[in-house]
């Protein structure tokens, strides 16, 4: 009886994986916006921004699939979920809670190691969508992404209740900044990889890859840090 019972309520908190269709997992880093030390935008060696892109590249690579991210959060798309399901065990996991819990111990593993602060802790969720959806997908996350990039430049720029500011007048008044042609504009819908390469996310929703060469890191005194900025 016992259990039945307990097997139940795991159910309940736990799906079953669909091998055919393409599987989802996003990550948020825990508190990262809140952390006043972590530039989400500036992208030297070993930074935040440049550790979580590094990571993604792997990752993408490795399981030959597709991710976005931007700000504090990453989704990886995978398009044939067998390759990571068998990667991960011998016993071929077969729910959310069980992909999810492995996979992002090897994320929180590789991304930590590259990055030049204090451990980042990742919340994840894992699901599966139909392949019709993806497209969809990417753009409701890059929205997102977007609304938390262009308030974090706003708050940069001392603008008070940026948060509460429609995303259409946010992207105008950024636009009012020096920084926003230099810093903002290239990640504020953010960064689209597939199997290891960047590649442009407008041109991928219309049905193209078109590839991006990625910008060469510089040491982080010669790089511009916003989380200096004098406001």
């Amino acid at each position: 009886m016992w259990n039945s019972y307990f097997k139940q309520i795991q159910n309940k908190y736990s799906m079953r994986v669909s091998f055919n269709k393409p599987l989802v997992i996003r990550l948020d880093g825990k508190d990262v916006t809140k952390n006043k030390s972590i530039d989400l935008l500036s992208n030297y060696e070993s930074s935040f921004t440049n550790s979580l892109e590094e990571t993604v590249k792997f990752f993408s690579k490795k399981y030959n699939c597709l991710a976005i991210f931007g700000s504090d959060e990453v989704s990886f798309i995978f398009y044939k979920p067998m390759i990571l399901i068998e990667d991960l065990d011998n016993d071929k996991y077969n729910r959310t809670n069980e992909v999810i819990s492995v996979f992002s111990q090897y994320f929180f593993e590789h991304f930590n190691s590259l990055y030049n602060g204090n451990k980042v802790f990742w919340h994840g969720k894992c699901f599966s969508i139909s392949n019709d959806k993806v497209n969809s997908y990417i753009k409701f996350r890059s929205k997102i992404i977007e609304n938390v990039l262009t308030t974090y430049f706003l708050k940069k720029n001392n603008v008070r209740e940026s948060g509460r500011i429609k995303l259409a007048e946010k992207i105008e008044m950024c636009k009012k900044y020096d920084l926003y042609e230099k810093i903002l504009k290239k990640v504020e819908n953010g960064i689209l990889y597939l199997n290891g390469d960047r590649i442009d996310i407008e041109e991928f929703l219309n049905g193209n890859i078109k590839k991006i060469e990625s910008e060469e890191k510089r040491v982080e005194d010669e790089y511009f840090d916003i989380t200096k900025w004098d406001v």
